[in-house]
């Protein structure tokens, strides 16, 4: 692993770095990573050595590389919060803890009012905050133009912009996320090609499938006004995303009956309302699946996308969407979790 702190790549052989975590997801959260530095203290002149205190600032870039052979990004980011431990049961620590651009959207609170700018516009903006100060590279916003569509205004007011990209990325359907400093906004989920296949015994060493009901509708039903305040209703009963196999309300007689009925102020059509109702579908859907794994050391394994896994029984064989990886470093090697979910099961 590489470890850049503010401009600076930490020498490793005079900076013993003990374990090192990095944690990205696709569930509207933002990117973390922490790592942790012993064995740097000079106890006779009560310091730590190499000035690694001063080193480590608030608000210093910090990147993240790792890999076998070439190194390949896994983290671009800044340092939110560090901890200097010390404790006589043991050697004292430098604990550091980096958070990725979206962190930084969540100091704004400014409230928002877009007027006639479409989503995709006002979400750009709001993203492109996080560029301009630093802290993260570029943004990519609803690549298959999802929302071009929407005529209703967008309005924030008493949330901060991340908490208002999430709530928007659950209404459209989106998934929030960042990736070595790239801040997305897009509907990934329906890119269905696998980034990677893993098989059981090969590179993956455990891998664990979960099917649930719980939560699980067979329609989704909106109402909301046009612009002249007539109700309007749109509804959703079959589920777009997850590739191929059956949903819930597929695989058990009875469940098309369980239907969610809710009010939406997001939408002035009937076009606008049926959009909105399949995305809520969708992503009640992707709660039908979920499942952990473990493998060696991947660092091109990121969520947002989907993986194959391989070698076991037909029912836990399949494609699963990639919902969060974590990158360990510890002095047991270089090891990768991830977490998938799914609306189908094949």
């Amino acid at each position: 692993m590489e470890i850049t702190l503010g401009g600076t790549k930490l020498d490793t052989s005079k900076t013993p770095v003990t374990s090192l975590e990095v944690e990205l997801s696709a569930e509207g959260a933002a990117g973390g990573c922490t790592f942790t530095v012993e064995g740097l203290f000079d106890y006779e002149n009560s310091k730590w050595q190499n000035d690694l205190a001063k080193t480590v600032k608030p608000g210093a870039s910090l990147e993240v590389s790792g890999g076998y052979v070439k190194k390949a990004p896994l983290f671009y980011g800044y340092v939110d919060e560090y901890t200097l431990e010390h404790s006589g049961e043991g050697a004292p620590k430098v604990i550091v803890s980096g958070i990725d651009g979206l962190g930084f959207l969540m100091n704004c609170r400014e409230p928002y009012y877009g007027g006639a700018k479409k989503g995709k516009e006002i979400i750009t903006e709001i993203l492109k905050k996080s560029v301009s100060a630093g802290f993260a590279k570029s943004v990519t916003v609803d690549s298959g133009n999802v929302l071009q569509d929407f005529e209703t205004p967008i309005l924030k007011e008493n949330v901060d912009d991340f908490r208002f990209l999430r709530i928007l990325a659950e209404r459209y359907g989106m998934v929030l996320m960042a990736i070595n400093g790239e801040l997305i906004f897009d509907a990934l989920w329906q890119n269905t090609d696998p980034i990677i296949t893993l098989t059981i015994g090969k590179g993956l060493l455990s891998f664990n499938k979960r099917v649930s009901l719980k939560g699980q509708v067979g329609k989704v039903v909106l109402w909301g006004r046009d612009v002249n305040q007539k109700f309007i209703q749109a509804s959703a009963s079959s589920v777009t995303a997850g590739g191929k196999g059956k949903s819930a309300a597929q695989l058990v007689s009875g469940l098309e009956k369980a239907v969610l009925r809710e009010y939406s102020e997001y939408a002035r059509t009937e076009g606008e309302l049926a959009r909105l109702a399949q995305a809520r579908l969708n992503g009640i859907a992707m709660g039908l699946v979920s499942g952990e794994g473990t493998c060696v050391g991947i660092p091109e394994l990121i969520p947002g996308r989907y993986i194959t896994i391989e070698g076991m029984e037909d029912q836990a064989n399949g494609s699963y969407f990639i919902s969060k990886v974590t990158h360990s470093f510890t002095t047991e090697g270089y090891f990768t979790r991830f977490e998938v979910k799914g609306a189908k099961v094949e």
